[in-house]
């Protein structure tokens, strides 16, 4: 038997539908590639050649870039501004004493300490204020002691008059009674006479004469003129011996002392720290400013220990002139032999010497300037080089024109009581005046704009802008607002 090979069947092969041969329409990605280029520009058409991971890190840097750069030119705007104010203005001088700038900071916290000083001088728990309620206070207990006397003294003149005539140790008594009583009557009435003329002098005078300083130019011209004061001082001092350095600048101890006193002599209604907080000021500023104060008030008592009589005198005669052509005039005059009595007696300006022919008499260092409130003539005058019968060149002074001649020289010539007393009160003040005189000194003159900027001032609260009128008080002062 044949055996045949079984053939496999053979599945219908599927037929596949033809392609249309009609195109399909492009539909465009809308989603970004980052890797790929675009082909749109970044900025002023560059940037066709980044990909746009590359233009949205460009873009993040430019905003962050564009921030921090904003953010610097706040920072510095508001640094600038600071610098401005808390320094460079601050800086800038008000004056400057031979070549020493005098910063309007330092001026700003002479003013906020010589205003509480004021203050305290008036209206402080030892100021003028207090010391005349004290007085008051004193005057009505003396009244009262007056009264209770006056009472005694009647009593005791009716005992007297009771008793029976003729001596009795009874009469002796009450009549060394009588006399002693009224005795302590007459005391305490002496003792009243005087209250009231001091409470009167305190009330009338003297603290309406305070209050009358007592304003924003008063206490800015009073302060520039103690830092001016001050240089000169410091420069002086810089000439001398160890001993008077010692002597004159101050010592921590005496700067607490003053601090101290300041403190003690505030208002009760004020405190330390409420005064520090008003005026913008630190401790420090304080104590550099009270330093200052000592090292003046040292000067003053140098100085007027140094003032004895007798002492080195001129004996002078001036005439003074309003215009220097005038003076040149008289100078020539002079020199060609013509009479300086005669002249002073008809031309001299000086209503004071004109009459005795110019002269000024014996005068003691300081006197003239005292007098004048100068001291370029006084300058020319005590010169260690002068002469009898040397006669100046034209002095210029206080916007007149001086001729002086020495007539002459003692040095060991008395001076009066009084007049001493007077020179050596004013030491400081004449020697301002002879140093600020020196053609070696040199101030420039203060800035007024900065002299009464409101910046630099207290407010009208506290020092008032101007003298009160009769009878108005001061406003306020300085008021107390914390502990």
């Amino acid at each position: 038997m044949t055996s045949q090979t079984q053939q496999p069947v053979k599945r219908p092969v599927k037929q596949r539908t033809t392609r249309s041969t009609k195109p399909k329409k492009y539909n465009k990605q809308t989603a970004h590639v980052e890797a790929r280029r675009d082909g749109k520009p970044l900025i002023f058409g560059w940037g066709k050649h980044l990909s746009h991971a590359e233009k949205i890190k460009i873009q993040r840097r430019a905003t962050w870039t564009i921030a921090g750069i904003f953010g610097l030119l706040i920072v510095g705007t508001i640094l600038a501004f600071w610098i401005n104010i808390n320094i460079i203005i601050p800086g800038k001088a008000i004056t400057s004493v031979n070549g020493h700038q005098i910063p309007q900071s330092q001026y700003r916290k002479m003013v906020a300490v010589k205003t509480q000083l004021a203050y305290n001088n008036i209206y402080g728990k030892q100021g003028l204020v207090a010391q005349a309620n004290d007085l008051t206070k004193q005057d009505a207990a003396q009244l009262k002691t007056i009264n209770d006397l006056t009472k005694q003294v009647d009593t005791l003149n009716k005992q007297i008059k009771a008793l029976p005539a003729g001596s009795s140790q009874q009469r002796t008594d009450l009549e060394n009674q009588f006399q002693l009583t009224k005795k302590q009557l007459s005391d305490a009435q002496a003792s009243h006479q005087k209250l009231t003329q001091q409470i009167t002098n305190l009330n009338q005078n003297t603290i309406p004469l305070e209050k009358q300083s007592f304003t924003q130019s008063q206490v800015a011209n009073d302060s520039v003129s103690w830092l001016q004061d001050d240089e000169l001082i410091r420069d002086w001092l810089t000439t001398q011996s160890i001993t008077i350095q010692n002597q004159v600048n101050p010592t921590n101890a005496e700067v607490n002392k003053a601090l101290n006193d300041l403190k003690a002599s505030l208002p009760a209604t004020n405190s330390y720290n409420n005064f520090l907080s008003q005026m913008g000021i630190s401790n420090d500023d304080v104590i550099s400013m009270l330093t200052v104060k000592v090292r003046r008030d040292n000067m003053q008592n140098y100085l007027a220990s140094k003032i004895v009589s007798p002492a080195y005198q001129v004996l002078s005669r001036t005439i003074t002139t309003d215009t220097v052509a005038a003076a040149n005039q008289i100078v020539k005059e002079l020199k060609s032999g013509s009479d300086f009595g005669k002249i002073a007696s008809k031309q001299s300006k000086d209503t004071t010497t004109a009459s005795s022919g110019g002269s000024q008499g014996w005068l003691a260092r300081g006197q003239y300037a005292l007098n004048q409130n100068a001291a370029v003539v006084e300058n020319w005058l005590f010169d260690p080089s002068r002469y009898i019968y040397e006669l100046s060149p034209v002095l210029k002074e206080n916007g007149s024109y001086h001729i002086a001649q020495i007539m002459g020289i003692d040095p060991s010539h008395p001076i009066d009581p009084s007049m001493l007393q007077t020179l050596q009160y004013n030491a400081l003040s004449n020697w301002i005046l002879a140093q600020r005189a020196l053609p070696t000194t040199t101030i420039t003159p203060v800035d007024q704009n900065m002299l009464l900027d409101s910046m630099n001032l207290p407010p009208t609260s506290i020092l008032p802008a101007g003298a009160p009128s009769n009878g108005q008080s001061i406003p306020g002062g300085v008021p107390a607002t914390g502990p």
